[in-house]
């Protein structure tokens, strides 16, 4: 599952001598004559003066601000000067944006024979008033096209927001090892020119922040403080003006000036919000001499430095729970003034009026975790973000000007008593009287699944690519435990052996097994080339873990995944394996993410049993159309789609990954969820608690993505540990188990003949609690990232499941795939 990805690098480069690889030139009228328009509406394709960084001229693509009835994808495509590519492993593009507003080009590339679409794709996202140098390896080119025929290089962009002006400066192949060619200098001179003016947005910025600091200023512990924030915001624009004046300038101090400016609007928001904080605290009665303390939903990611950030400052917190549940919450701890030392967080008491304790109350402290340069899709900031959830972790130092979270992990048992529990949670810091918030923990008189609520096929790269003190044979089930503990499998989508059985029986003793892969079939696709000995092997590879799962009673857990992401070029052999497998495996589900957007109704592909589009491409009419044929319609993300569409990459809103396995799942109603890989740690070698909370785990995962692929972390013993959006992904779960279980109380109640009066008005009111209102999902891009509003929905489905009387539902029968999954 893969888009193409990019490396955001500085322009300036040591090489003395230019490359004469060019895929085009912009020399000659002649040479802007090969590029023709395919589609909305460009300005004429011609020379343009400004921003060459590899030729006498640039090429100025330009386009006007998108309206309903314009057509949606400008575009224009050329035959490169090079049709051999197979020599080189990397592409350069050079792109500047002398206005204001972020905007997005993107690329394809093929040959003459595949649809440029299922070929080589790349995407450049550059902010205003700035310019960019992107370098895109070429292994992600389709083993299908042929490199020595590449005849088309495809630009286009999608609804530009604005009117949009990119001047492509540079565009050619670079050789393994081949440096990156230089700029003229009067390049650079031009590019430094556009920051003027983002330092004068800036200084605007900065009167604005200050303005709004003055009027809240009203405590002396606040007027010492905006007078800080006066010295360090005049100081860092200050600074960012004379890097600009420089005369030694180059186009690396520049790609490091437009970082700065791009964060700029975020680094002045943050004092407004330290203010905010520091303020509600005051307002709240809390003590406020040594530390701030506050909390924040567990939806939320508060960045520890730099950013700006919500608190909430009281002395109480609310949190309400079903049985075998989890929810957490988040408390906030700040320096008024000093560093901290020593600073700890607990939970004492939690109990009821009968002095039952709450099952489990755990508390973690949040690790960050630094990005380093900007990836392929937009982000806010570059630096620390909050992921990991470290445990043995503290006491901790907090410096003056930080903001570090502690996660609070509330649990009730399967058997724990409904009703109202009580206790405090203390912060501690040395020279700092402590700090007591009052707890409140209500539990609901019903339970959640200890399995999923909804089928998933989720792929775990299985053993921890470094040295662990525990050996794998052991270890192998602590990870199996701690992926059931979030409701994900400890599957694989690529397996080519058998399954890990030993663990597969040990999850299912547990009633805690999803699914497994039986083995992956043809992944890349396959020719006809002796397609029929490829075939016999593969079946004789998946035979033995077919008749063992056959022999454990397990088959109906069983699925096959292949043909990840192919086009329709492979359909008719995809129906050809589809239908070998169906005779060699019966009552096994087949499954694939093959880019079938009608799910078999259009194709020859009529044997799939399970059909996974990306989450923008799932149709509900689409879907029901194919059910009523008797299939099933997932869907999945990988490092697509981006904002506005939800995922969960490191710097993507925390609220995201709840959503999109919760209220989207309930609203839109996929049969299954299916995701790539989980443990894409790359060269990490786990975080050792001696660290603190700003760790050395590096959070790029798959290429530049950060997260994407890597959902969990592990510590330097090779232990699993939590992340916060890991920590969504179940709540998710969890509110999407409070749908299935309300849906089971309406269709048990709408079944009785006779209904009382009192039984017809709930049924009026659980079927309004149910409906995923728009105020909180519209679409898949569409959806606040309030977790006030998503509380609101899941806390009224909670109060229909308790007033409807009805005790012990389950609407899922023997496992999770008597609702919605394998079994109909």
């Amino acid at each position: 599952m893969r888009f193409g990805f990019c490396q955001v690098i500085s322009l300036c480069a040591c090489m003395t001598v230019m490359s004469a690889d060019h895929l085009f030139r912009y020399d000659s009228a002649a040479d802007f004559s090969k590029w023709k328009q395919a589609s909305g509406k460009l300005a004429p394709l011609t020379p343009a003066d400004r921003f060459a960084s590899g030729s006498k001229h640039s090429f100025c693509f330009k386009s006007p601000k998108w309206e309903k009835g314009m057509p949606e994808w400008p575009s224009c495509e050329a035959k490169p000067l090079i049709a051999d590519w197979s020599g080189y492993d990397r592409i350069l593009v050079d792109i500047t944006n002398p206005n204001p507003g972020n905007f997005s080009l993107s690329m394809f590339a093929s040959d003459s024979k595949i649809p440029f679409r299922q070929a080589f794709y790349a995407n450049m996202r550059i902010g205003g008033c700035m310019a960019k140098r992107f370098i895109f390896p070429l292994d992600t080119i389709p083993k299908t096209v042929d490199r020595k025929d590449m005849s088309i290089v495809h630009l286009f962009t999608q609804r530009p927001e604005g009117d949009m002006e990119l001047y492509v400066g540079n565009i050619m192949l670079l050789k393994s090892g081949e440096k990156t060619p230089p700029v003229p200098a009067s390049y650079v001179k031009e590019v430094a020119a556009l920051s003027e003016q983002a330092i004068v947005e800036a200084r605007k910025l900065a009167d604005e922040q200050i303005a709004k600091l003055e009027e809240i200023s009203d405590h002396p512990q606040l007027k010492q403080r905006l007078a800080n924030a006066k010295r360090s915001i005049t100081m860092t624009i200050t600074n960012l003006k004379k890097q600009l004046e420089r005369d030694d300038l180059t186009m690396e101090d520049l790609d490091a000036l437009f970082g700065k400016l791009e964060e700029m609007p975020a680094l002045l928001r943050r004092k407004p919000a330290m203010f905010a904080f520091h303020k509600a605290a005051l307002g709240a009665g809390l003590d406020t001499e040594k530390m701030l303390v506050g909390t924040a939903s567990s939806m939320v990611k508060v960045l520890p430095r730099d950013v700006e950030f919500e608190a909430d400052a009281t002395k109480s917190v609310e949190m309400s729970l079903a049985r075998n549940e989890w929810e957490s919450f988040q408390v906030l701890v700040s320096p008024t003034t000093d560093d901290l030392s020593n600073v700890t967080v607990s939970a004492v008491d939690v109990v009821n009026d009968k002095g039952v304790k709450l099952e489990g109350v755990e508390v973690d402290t949040v690790g960050y975790v630094k990005t380093t340069k900007r990836p392929p899709y937009k982000v806010s900031y570059v630096g620390w973000w909050p992921d990991p959830i470290l445990k043995g972790c503290g006491p901790i130092a907090i410096k003056s000007g930080d903001v570090q979270s502690f996660w609070i992990r509330l649990r009730a048992g399967k058997t724990q008593p409904a009703g109202l529990y009580r206790g405090k949670i203390v912060v501690k810091a040395d020279g700092a009287k402590p700090i007591e918030l009052a707890l409140a923990v209500k539990v609901r008189d019903f339970n959640v699944p200890i399995n999923t609520a909804l089928p998933t096929a989720i792929s775990t790269n299985y053993r921890p690519q470094m040295s662990v003190k525990e050996p794998w044979e052991t270890m192998r089930f602590k990870y199996a435990d701690f992926l059931a503990d979030y409701q994900i499998d400890f599957d694989h989508l690529y397996r080519q052996g058998p399954p890990d059985w030993d663990v597969v029986q040990h999850l299912h003793k547990q009633g805690r097994l999803t699914a497994f892969n039986l083995g992956n079939v043809f992944n890349g696709g396959v020719s006809e080339d002796g397609f029929e000995q490829k075939m016999k092997a593969c079946i004789d590879r998946i035979r033995p873990s077919y008749e063992k799962a056959k022999e454990l009673g397990l088959l109906e857990y069983a699925y096959i995944y292949g043909f990840d992401e192919r086009g329709d070029d492979q359909f008719p052999i995809l129906e050809r394996c589809a239908k070998a497998l169906r005779d060699a495996f019966p009552g096994v589900i087949l499954m694939t993410t093959s880019y079938d957007h009608s799910f078999g109704a259009d194709t020859v592909v009529k044997t799939i049993d399970a059909w996974c589009p990306l989450t923008p491409r799932f149709d509900i009419a689409k879907a029901e159309k194919a059910r009523k044929a008797g299939k099933y319609v997932w869907w999945y993300i990988c490092c697509g789609p981006h904002n506005p569409h939800t995922n969960w990459f490191v710097e993507y809103a925390a609220i995201e990954s709840r959503l999109l396995m919760g209220a989207q799942t309930a609203k839109f109603r996929p049969d299954g969820f299916l995701y790539y890989a989980t443990t894409i740690w790359n060269q990490n070698k786990g975080i050792d608690p001696a660290e603190g909370p700003f760790t050395s785990w590096n959070p790029v995962s798959w290429t530049t993505y950060h997260g994407d692929g890597s959902l969990f972390h592990c510590d330097k013993d090779g232990n699993p540990l939590p992340s916060i959006r890991l920590e969504n992904y179940r709540d998710g779960m969890e509110d999407y188990a409070y749908a299935c279980i309300l849906e089971e109380a309406i269709t048990i109640v709408s079944a009785k003949p006779q209904k009382t009066n009192a039984e017809t008005k709930w049924l009026a009111d659980a079927k309004k609690a149910l409906e995923v209102p728009e105020e909180l999902v519209v679409d898949m891009a569409h959806y606040s990232r309030d977790p006030k509003v998503l509380r609101a929905w899941r806390d009224g489905m909670a109060d229909a499941v308790e007033a409807s009387g009805l005790k012990d539902l389950n609407p899922w029968g023997k496992g999770v795939f008597g609702v919605r999954g394998w079994r109909k």
